[in-house]
């Protein structure tokens, strides 16, 4: 087990739910704690009747809901004067490029929103963007919401069925996050690339028809 889960995980046989909640919400703001493997190890003792399964996952579900509330809502209102201190990250602010990427995104972010729930980074690295993009807080909630609820049941209950195998399922799921970071960060770069592309071409078509 990992050593900071192992570390953590005594407070949350001892205090339960507010524990849970606690370090679940503390994650969600970036906070380096294994908020996949501490709910995993929850439902496990949710199978042998130590916690209640449903107000487990309720309470991961708004913990997780809050944190990434408070990260897009930051980015939302203070993103742009924050990375605008630094002269590397406005220019990519202020390119023609991001300004464009952040439009399209700002259009459809449902599915990117949605799949970076499973992994805790893309979470985090979304949430920012969606901020920064100008998101509308509802589109945003909505799939935030699903996203959560989805990522929330399928860990917790990979716990509950396995029970004492809880150990091996979760290592078998840091492989599949790391997995899934990847995919997310070369699904991101293919889908700009092909966004790039197609703005481009948009932008020739309106120069040519002027």
């Amino acid at each position: 087990m990992d050593f900071l889960a192992q570390t953590i995980l005594p407070y949350i046989l001892i205090y339960k739910y507010w524990a849970l909640f606690f370090f679940t919400f503390l994650s969600s703001l970036a906070v380096p704690i294994p908020a996949g493997t501490l709910l995993v190890a929850s439902a496990a003792f949710a199978s042998q009747h130590y916690f209640n399964i449903w107000i487990l996952l309720l309470v991961a579900v708004v913990a997780n809901i809050l944190g990434d509330n408070i990260c897009y809502w930051v980015a939302l209102h203070y993103g742009e004067k924050f990375f605008d201190r630094f002269g590397f990250s406005r220019r990519i602010l202020n390119s023609k490029d991001f300004t464009l990427i952040r439009a399209r995104i700002k259009e459809r972010p449902g599915a990117i929103i949605f799949v970076s729930r499973f992994e805790v980074m893309a979470t985090l690295s979304v949430n920012v963007i969606c901020g920064l993009s100008g998101v509308s807080w509802r589109r945003f909630m909505f799939f935030e919401v699903t996203g959560s609820m989805a990522s929330v049941v399928f860990y917790g209950m990979l716990g509950y069925i396995f029970g004492d195998s809880w150990q091996v399922v979760n290592n078998l799921i840091g492989n599949f996050s790391i997995v899934l970071f990847l995919a997310i960060i070369i699904s991101m770069m293919l889908f700009w690339k092909k966004m790039m592309k197609k703005l481009s071409a948009e932008e020739k078509a309106e120069k040519d028809s002027r």
